[in-house]
């Protein structure tokens, strides 16, 4: 009976254990409000005041921007965490600049566990049924020479999301020189500030010319752009960090804390080679290293138990 007693303990650990290695730590916006009390009548009332034909529109802009988020700070409420922002380049891979990711107060990059990324949602400060929160399994941080720093996400997103999409890479060997004919097909999709440096709560879309870079002091090639007014922006906007800078669905740059734009064609070979097909694979890898590594040591136990 005692021998019973054992294997059923051993049962319900292993069952416990795959419960945890299965449990995700992605959910909806309307789950995360509901975490933090924010009423569903009050969340509907905001998403109804921006309009869901509004709410299409912005997102359809740019698909594949996401914001970057400290989990500590995101506790507080939604959209305090946002640090930067970022591009959606394959299913469970985001693009950013290494400087966002880098706590200038550890002088250490922030570990995967810290950081949350926000898809599908063009609000900073509301949740939305559409948008999803996901993890960061592992970054990869740059080579001496480069400046952009990719971020696995711990699920892929879903292929047929309404609101998100991921943006193409420039070709291997491609040249980031822009010629006349699609200087004027550039936009930028960013959060950051307005004019009166009161924090943005919409994604802003701005049309861009490609300018040269004067006193380029950058240890990665860059792309130097001038940005343009459009109707849905009033007066100046202090762009984000990792704000993305894109030529029809392809993405050629993203944003630096000191102005212009890191060259992605710079950057894409490191980037393939780190990635592979751009799917979740290193976190399922290491899930199921974590649950035989604990099987095995829930074994070793019991039988040391029965032993005695």
């Amino acid at each position: 009976m005692q021998l019973n007693d054992h294997w059923r303990k051993i049962v319900k650990t292993l069952i416990f254990a795959v419960l945890c290695t299965e449990m995700q730590t992605t959910y909806t916006h309307r789950d995360l409000a509901a975490k933090r009390g924010i009423g569903l009548a009050e969340m509907d009332a905001i998403a109804a005041a921006g309009g869901e034909d509004r709410f299409r529109q912005k997102m359809m802009e740019a698909p594949h921007h996401v914001s970057i988020r400290l989990l500590a700070q995101e506790r507080d409420y939604f959209g305090k965490g946002h640090i930067c922002s970022g591009a959606l380049v394959a299913p469970s891979v985001v693009l950013t600049v290494s400087s966002c990711i880098f706590s200038q107060v550890k002088r250490s990059y922030y570990h995967p566990s810290e950081l949350r990324v926000m898809l599908g949602n063009p609000q900073r400060f509301a949740p939305h049924d559409q948008g999803l929160i996901y993890g960061v399994t592992h970054i990869h941080q740059p080579p001496k020479d480069l400046a952009l720093a990719i971020l696995m996400l711990e699920n892929d997103v879903p292929t047929d999301h309404p609101y998100i999409q991921p943006i193409s890479l420039p070709s291997p060997g491609a040249t980031s020189v822009l010629d006349s004919e699609s200087s004027n097909l550039l936009k930028i999709s960013t959060w950051g500030y307005d004019s009166n440096i009161r924090e943005l709560h919409d994604l802003v879309t701005l049309n861009a010319t490609h300018t040269s870079c004067h006193q380029q002091q950058s240890k990665s090639p860059r792309i130097c752009v001038q940005s343009e007014a459009t109707n849905s922006t009033s007066g100046h906007v202090y762009m984000d960090a990792g704000a993305t800078l894109t030529e029809r669905d392809r993405l050629l740059g993203l944003r630096s804390m000191d102005g212009g734009f890191e060259d992605v064609a710079s950057h894409v070979e490191w980037i393939l080679a780190k990635i592979g097909d751009g799917g979740n694979q290193n976190s399922s890898i290491w899930g199921i290293l974590g649950f035989l590594l604990f099987t095995g040591y829930v074994i070793t136990i019991s039988s040391k138990s029965f032993s005695t």
